[in-house]
């Protein structure tokens, strides 16, 4: 399905182009949907397009030489995911599925490019995001380098109470791909966090009790 000119300015993204831009843009993108559950992109697949979401969370990972799963992101509604492969020509660096119904406005990657040169208010929006995106990644490669399982899982705690709305029911398997361990070191870190009174189960969700311990945890304090 084409894309209008008028949806395109719903994405923040987009927010700062001129109505030339939009017009080119509205021309090369496609209007794709996914079900919950099914891959949007491979890692390792060459790069067919750059992707911007509309509607509903994708959710990009990647795979480890042994077989550890590590999730890298999540993109919701106005943001893009794909662009570096996009620029650099190499293949899609991640594997990207739909956490829910997805619907996603796509750009081959040739067209993208023409856009990048074209417009340079596009390629500033475009470097902004990958500066953004290179300072969140190193924050990612500190916190697994530098902090162990327990003040990451306090910060992971910390951080979905307040941007989840309702709480989501994480497995302890998605926390474990989210932090960067196994479900089972989870499993135990979670049993010490409610046997000292910092959270408790509730219905499948893990509700937190104590905010201000988790965030001592969180902030690197024994």
């Amino acid at each position: 399905m084409a894309v209008a000119t008028h949806a395109l300015k719903q994405i923040p993204f987009f927010g700062e182009l001129d109505d030339d831009a939009l017009v080119q843009i509205a021309a090369y993108g496609q209007e794709i949907n996914f079900s919950p559950g099914q891959i949007v992109i491979s890692e390792g697949d060459p790069c067919r397009a750059v992707y911007f979401v509309v509607k509903g969370v994708v959710r990009i990972r990647r795979m480890s030489l042994e077989g550890r799963e590590h999730v890298l992101a999540y993109r919701g509604p106005g943001e893009p995911f794909n662009l570096v492969p996009a620029l650099d020509g190499g293949p899609n660096p991640a594997t990207v599925d739909a956490l829910s119904a997805v619907t996603l406005y796509t750009i081959p990657c040739q067209h993208f490019r023409r856009i990048m040169h074209d417009h340079h208010k596009a390629a500033l929006a475009v470097l902004k995001h990958l500066a953004s995106e290179v300072r969140r990644l190193g924050d990612m490669v500190e916190d697994l380098a530098l902090h162990p399982v327990r003040t990451r899982l306090a910060r992971f705690l910390l951080n979905h109470a307040e941007s989840s709305q309702p709480p989501r029911r994480w497995t302890q398997e998605e926390i474990a791909t989210n932090i960067g361990t196994v479900r089972e070191i989870v499993s135990r870190t979670l049993r010490a966090f409610i046997s000292e009174g910092l959270v408790r189960r509730e219905r499948g969700r893990i509700v937190i009790v104590d905010q201000k311990g988790l965030e001592r945890i969180a902030s690197g304090e024994s």
